[in-house]
């Protein structure tokens, strides 16, 4: 079997809530780009680079990518590699793939979903089992609540506990005074049942704000606290430092920092995405230096359409650490949809089927590869490029 053609596709997709996001996020979610690989067998790979280009790594580390440098890299300099290639040799091309290109994880990842997804087909099994078998059949949700004032993140609390979501990430400015006031109005409507916890994504500015942050936020309930500041060593000064357990997020995008991370106690869990690690066998390297450290992980990302998230469920399914609820979709097709609020960032998808939900989870793809068809109709409705 040989690669053939690869084709990129430009979607954009209609968010139910215009005002979301999170601090740093300057742009709307739901602009990606999806990829197709097509081969000589008359199998389609796809993929999804799910890109923000104001989003990245530490200290300048890594950095944003859209949908104008996504596509380009992957005609320019994926497609010579690509077309010709066995698509079953899948360590070797992401490794060639490094050689003419650093960087452009998101890019890459959509690659390594896509070939991913034709193995899976050409052997009539789901994408988990290439990753080492299911050691679990379904992912619990953890639904991001945007940055808001404290009676809409309420409301939208309200309204996520209500689909049967128990455990939601709230987004906050990095500002004590009205992060303490969003988490505070979001505990008064929900039950105590349902764990809550701030995403800071890096905003507050030292060690000693956040540390007292935090605490003051401990006494409102949160469960865990995310990505409070920026870099390795503050990390580790508020870890240490506060009592729920601190989740590193921006400070992970490959296996070194993960093992940084563990050498330095910086975290006490680790965010995985396929899209910042480069794909689904990074993302998996992760998951096992996290699982040598006994540390749980979750899946968090941009966000995906239905086929990256088809990505993060037979991720979700195949790690071997703990997963905790992760921030990924609840895939809603209009006409279909299973959630109102909870899960829910976009009217409609691309992929001709949800994912079943049931009690707050959805359940794992057990299709031959990703298990995910693309809608042609959608496609062409949703399609900017």
């Amino acid at each position: 079997m040989k690669i053939t053609r690869l084709e990129t596709i430009v979607v954009d997709l209609p968010n139910r809530w215009e005002g979301y996001g999170w601090h740093g996020l300057q742009i709307p979610i739901g602009n990606y780009v999806i990829l197709r690989i097509e081969t000589d067998s008359g199998i389609v790979g796809l993929g999804e680079a799910p890109v923000l280009p104001d989003w990245g790594g530490e200290h300048g580390r890594y950095y944003g990518e859209d949908t104008v440098t996504a596509a380009h890299v992957i005609d320019k300099y994926f497609a010579s590699i690509l077309i010709g290639a066995d698509p079953l040799n899948i360590s070797k091309l992401l490794r060639q793939l490094d050689i003419p290109l650093k960087g452009h994880k998101s890019a890459k990842s959509a690659v390594d979903l896509a070939l991913h997804d034709i193995a899976g087909k050409s052997m009539g099994v789901p994408v988990y089992q290439l990753l080492g078998g299911a050691m679990r059949k379904q992912a619990a949700i953890c639904h991001s609540v945007g940055i808001a004032s404290p009676e809409f993140a309420a409301t939208e609390a309200a309204g996520t506990a209500a689909d049967g979501i128990m455990t939601m990430q709230i987004k906050v400015e990095g500002i004590p005074d009205e992060d303490c006031a969003i988490i505070e109005a979001i505990r008064v409507a929900i039950a105590d049942e349902v764990d809550i916890f701030p995403d800071i994504n890096q905003g507050y500015s030292n060690p000693k704000m956040a540390i007292n942050a935090i605490r003051a936020m401990e006494e409102l309930g949160i469960c865990a606290v995310e990505q409070p500041v920026e870099g390795r060593r503050p990390m580790a000064r508020v870890t240490a430092a506060v009592n729920v357990p601190v989740w590193t997020d921006e400070g992970v995008w490959s296996p070194y920092d993960a093992m940084e991370v563990v050498r330095q106690e910086s975290a006490d869990a680790i965010s995985i995405y396929y899209s910042k690690s480069g794909g689904l066998q990074q993302a998996m390297e992760i998951g096992v230096i996290a699982a040598a450290a006994g540390m749980p992980v979750n899946l968090n990302g941009a966000l995906e359409t239905g086929v990256g998230n088809a990505g993060n469920l037979h991720l979700i399914a195949a790690l071997r650490a703990e997963v905790l609820p992760s921030v990924i979709p609840v895939t809603t097709i209009k006409g279909k949809e299973t959630c109102k609020v909870g899960g829910v960032f976009y009217t409609d998808d691309i992929i001709t089927e949800p994912f079943p939900y049931e009690n707050g989870c959805l359940a794992i793809p057990d299709k031959p590869g990703l298990g995910v068809e693309l809608d042609p109709e959608k496609i062409e409705r949703y399609r900017v490029a």
